[in-house]
C-alpha cells in the first residue's frame, strides 16, 4: 500500500534563518513562527520524517505569506524539492490573490509542475474567499486539474497560533457548490463541515471536497477520525500530519488504531492517490 501524507510544510533554509526578519513584516507568520521554538522544516528533514514513518509520497504545501518576495522564495523551494524527489513530493505552492498579477504567478507555477495550491488562508492575506479572485482561482484550478488546500478551523474551543484566518465552513460550502469541477481539501477535518454531509443537499454540494486529518490529535479525541470516516466516507478522507507540527509516524499509528482494513488503506493512501491524479487524463 502506498502511504501518502496529504498535508506537510517546508521552508527554504534561508527563510528559517531569516525568521525574525520575516516576522517583522508578516503578521500571520509572526503569530505562527515568530517564536524560535516553533518548528520550521526543510525538505531534508521532511524526507527523513517520511522515511522514518514509512510515508511514500507527501503533499508539500506553502505558507500564506503576504509579501511577494516571501511567496516567491518558498515557492522556489517547494518546486525544487518536488523536482528532485522523483515523484515523492507533490508541490502545492502558495499564492496571494490579494496581490496584483497573482494569476500570472499561478499560471507560471502550474506550468512548472504545481499540482495544487495551499494552504490557502484568505482572511490572513486580505482577500474574500467568495470574491472574484476566489472564483477565478477555482476556475483556473479546475482547468488545470489542480487541487486547492484550504485552511479551515473550528469556531469554538481553545485558541492556538494560526487558528483563524482561513475559510469558514459556510464559505467553503458555498464556494464548492459554485465550482463543482474544482477539487478541494478542507484541512483539519473541515471545521465541523463533515457533520452536515448528513443533509442530502450538502452532501451533493460537497461532492468535490475532501477532508484531511492534519493536526487532529491536537484538536479532537481519539475517536474523531473514525467518526469523520463514518460521516464523509473513507473515499473523502485523506491522511495529513501537518508536519513538522506533528510527526507523520505517530499520526499514522493513530489512524490505524481507529480504522480497519479497506477504510484504513483508503485514508492512509488510496483516496489521496485518486485525488492527486490529473483529472485531464481520466
Amino acid at each position: 500500500m502506498t502511504v501518502i501524507d496529504a498535508h506537510t510544510h517546508i521552508f527554504a533554509p534561508a527563510q528559517r534563518d531569516a525568521r525574525a526578519a520575516i516576522a517583522e513584516r508578516d503578521r500571520t507568520f509572526a503569530e505562527m513562527y515568530g517564536d524560535p521554538a516553533a518548528k520550521m522544516a526543510t525538505v531534508g528533514e521532511l524526507r527523513e520524517a517520511m522515511a522514518s514513518a514509512g510515508v511514500d509520497r507527501a503533499v508539500v504545501a506553502g505558507f500564506a505569506f503576504s509579501h511577494p518576495e516571501d511567496i516567491a522564495a518558498q515557492d522556489e523551494a517547494i518546486l525544487a524539492a518536488a523536482a528532485e524527489s522523483a515523484g515523492a513530493l507533490v508541490p502545492f505552492p502558495t499564492l496571494n490573490p490579494a496581490l496584483p498579477g497573482w494569476r500570472a504567478v499561478a499560471e507560471e507555477l502550474l506550468g512548472r509542475g504545481a499540482r495544487g495550491f495551499g494552504e490557502l488562508r484568505p482572511a490572513n492575506q486580505g482577500w474574500d474567499p467568495l470574491g472574484p479572485a476566489a472564483h477565478e482561482l477555482c476556475d483556473l484550478a479546475a482547468a488545470h486539474g489542480a487541487v486547492l488546500l484550504w485552511h479551515t478551523s473550528e469556531t469554538v474551543g481553545h485558541s492556538y497560533p494560526g487558528k483563524c484566518g482561513g475559510i469558514s465552513a459556510e464559505e467553503l460550502c458555498r464556494l464548492a457548490s459554485a465550482h463543482p469541477g474544482t477539487r478541494m481539501i478542507a484541512a483539519h477535518q473541515g471545521a465541523g463541515l463533515p457533520f452536515f454531509v448528513q443533509m442530502p443537499e450538502i452532501r451533493s454540494a460537497l461532492a468535490n471536497v475532501w477532508f484531511d486529518t492534519a493536526a487532529s490529535s491536537l484538536l479532537y479525541d481519539e475517536a474523531s477520525i473514525a467518526r469523520l470516516v463514518g460521516l464523509a466516507g473513507a473515499e473523502r478522507v485523506v491522511f495529513g500530519s501537518d508536519y513538522p507540527l506533528l510527526l507523520p509516524g505517530r499520526q499514522l499509528h493513530r489512524i490505524r488504531a481507529s480504522l480497519q482494513g479497506e477504510a484504513a488503506e483508503a485514508v492512509c493512501g488510496r483516496t489521496a492517490a485518486n485525488l492527486l491524479s490529473d483529472t485531464r487524463t481520466r
